[in-house]
């Protein structure tokens, strides 16, 4: 059987957890390779395209405050986990995939903490709160009136578990230019960010005297691979 492949992004707001989810990942699939996302934000809009389509200017206004508020608190670097799979078809792997991506947010996603967010110049609502004696109780920030949103933070992306969604986001992800070996993570690179929790370490691989990795052209056969599925 030919090899199937899929994928995950930890968002940037991931990086708090990303060395449990990288053991839970490693301990499901075998065959897994790393990619540096320098821009998030223009990655998972292109993902999201129909969304944008569907939905409208009230998706559009929504996820570009949920973009801000996640990219001032964890900036705007992500990184791509894509997995490969001899045994497996698209559809099963999808499927698996979609599977671990739930659980990892059941497991790590706090619902206790969210976004809140006033971005624009609209001026549509704003924050009260109710105290336990049902007083109306103003909040020290954000009181006045602006464009509030109050967003999640889900740590981890990947595509509905299904052949076609899965093969349609990957060669986004091929033409989006983040299947290349400049952007293949060595095992000493995913060591530091594990250890220090920080997606920083990918401005090393800009610098003259980065050493990636070394050997043949690894994700152009990806890429080839992928596209001719």
């Amino acid at each position: 059987m030919k090899r199937s492949y899929s994928y995950f992004i930890i968002k940037p707001d991931g990086i708090r957890y990303l060395d449990e989810i990288l053991n839970d990942l490693e301990g499901k699939f075998q065959e897994i390779k790393y990619y540096a996302v320098d821009d998030f934000e223009s990655l998972i809009k292109k993902l999201y395209h129909k969304h944008y389509e569907k939905k409208g200017n009230n998706f559009a206004s929504a996820y570009a405050s949920y973009l801000y508020g996640i990219k001032e608190i964890f900036g705007n670097k992500a990184l791509l986990a894509l997995v490969g799979d001899r045994e497996k078809t698209y559809k099963e792997l999808s499927e698996e995939i979609f599977d671990a991506k739930t659980l990892i947010r059941q497991k790590y996603v706090n619902n206790n903490i969210g976004l809140i967010t006033n971005l624009g110049d609209e001026r549509v609502n704003y924050i009260r709160y109710v105290d336990q004696r049902g007083n109306l109780k103003e909040p020290r920030i954000l009181n006045e009136m602006g464009n509030i949103r109050i967003s999640d933070m889900n740590i981890i992306h990947s595509p509905d578990p299904d052949e076609a969604t899965t093969k349609e986001e990957l060669q986004i992800i091929i033409n989006s230019d983040i299947l290349q070996d400049k952007n293949l993570l060595t095992p000493d690179t995913i060591k530091n960010i594990r250890e220090y929790g920080t997606f920083n370490f990918f401005n090393d691989m800009k610098k003259e005297e980065y050493q990636g990795n070394i050997g043949p052209d690894i994700s152009g056969f990806i890429k080839s691979y992928i596209e001719e599925r």
